[in-house]
């Protein structure tokens, strides 16, 4: 998984750990707040889909709110998709 390389490795009490990789990019705030609207969005689809429950319309107080929560879970499939591509081109 990780390269081994004698300057990534640390001595603690006589063992030994490999560091993750420098150049490794983690997931942000922003990338897990587009991951979680992104996951209620498709639960919320399901849900429609299977027993003509709508969450989003049930829980917001008007039907404006639920547009709104639809649009910010586009918002946040394509920043979902740039997410893909950057992690995708980290790998290569």
């Amino acid at each position: 998984m990780y390269a081994y390389d004698e300057d990534d490795v640390t001595t603690a009490q006589g063992d030994t750990a490999l560091r993750e990789p420098t150049g490794r990019r983690t997931l942000g705030p922003l990338d897990w707040i587009a991951l979680i609207a992104l996951v209620a969005g498709g639960v919320n689809c399901g849900l429609i889909a299977a027993v003509n429950l709508d969450v989003f319309a049930r829980v917001l107080p008007s039907a404006t709110a639920a547009r709104v929560a639809y649009g910010l879970v586009g918002l946040a499939a394509l920043h979902c998709v740039v997410l893909l591509f950057r992690l995708g081109a980290e790998n290569d």
